[in-house]
């Protein structure tokens, strides 16, 4: 009789792994390079190939990539459980609500300030940021930290669409400096050519860690947050998720077009002198 009961529970697990797991769909942030960004209309980057590599490892057949315009409408897909899993994921106590992180943590990205070029200042404290106007993309978290705190209390802290109007905003003197995670921000500078307008401050006043975490209303959260944490486990040792950045940096790179050159004048003999197209990286 026990025999038959084990022979029942074996089948219903590997019925209900057969329905639920055999493919799990992700998405992630569409403009953070060499992380996450679009190129011919596909969601690719080092974090993609990173979970598509962890999630097949953990038995998982298909992975199906869902991109969204906005990183806000990414978030609100796995919230509501239109998508199974996201990447880049930082925590918060408000996102744990509705996300089932997968730990240990794949990554992490430190928080850039970035301000019109010549008009940089000291930040050696969190209150340097104080009195000044300040902007950040819809859905971008500092977590639940002590700087998390003081942005939510004592910072004349603005939202925008995205990142492409934050700088839209900065450049126009708007506001006057963006909080941005290193790969949005490094990648837009790169891609718009403007790192001879603006630049990044020193002092990066976070870090956070990225996680890949599940929807709570995914069936597969369950079933796959512990395979899946052994397989990041065992992808740094062997810094996988670093060479993977690598690579895509590379990539990202080489798909940007050209920069025009500058018209030459009549009256110059001079070779123009090319602007430089990043500040950091």
């Amino acid at each position: 009789m026990r025999s038959i009961l084990f022979i029942i529970g074996t089948l219903l697990v590997s019925s209900t792994w057969a329905q639920t797991c055999d493919t799990v769909s992700i998405s992630g942030p569409s403009g953070d390079a060499p992380a996450s960004w679009v190129l011919d209309g596909e969601l690719i980057g080092a974090g993609v190939e990173l979970a598509q590599i962890t999630l097949k490892a953990a038995g998982v057949k298909n992975v199906k990539i869902v991109r969204f315009p906005t990183w806000a409408e990414s978030l609100a897909a796995v919230r509501a459980g239109e998508v199974d899993m996201i990447i880049s994921a930082g925590w918060s106590s408000d996102r744990a609500r509705y996300l089932t992180y997968v730990y240990p943590a794949y990554a992490y990205q430190f928080l850039f300030v970035i301000v019109r070029r010549g008009e940089q200042f000291q930040l050696n404290q969190y209150a340097d940021l104080k009195g000044r106007r300040g902007v950040a993309g819809a859905g971008v978290t500092f977590g639940d930290s002590t700087f998390g705190t003081f942005v939510e209390k004592e910072l004349n802290l603005s939202r925008s669409p995205g990142l492409e109007e934050s700088f839209r905003r900065l450049l126009a003197r708007e506001v006057d400096y963006i909080l941005a995670y290193e790969d949005s921000a490094s990648s837009e500078i790169y891609r718009r050519d403007i790192g001879d307008k603006v630049q990044v401050l020193a002092t990066y006043p976070f870090r956070i860690d990225t996680f890949f975490a599940f929807s709570k209303r995914s069936k597969c959260a369950t079933l796959l947050k512990e395979k899946v944490g052994h397989e990041i486990e065992k992808a740094r040792k062997k810094n996988q998720y670093f060479m993977l950045l690598k690579k895509y940096r590379s990539i990202f790179n080489e798909s940007q077009p050209p920069m025009p050159a500058p018209m030459p004048t009549s009256t110059s003999t001079s070779t123009p002198t090319p602007t430089s197209t990043s500040t950091a990286k």
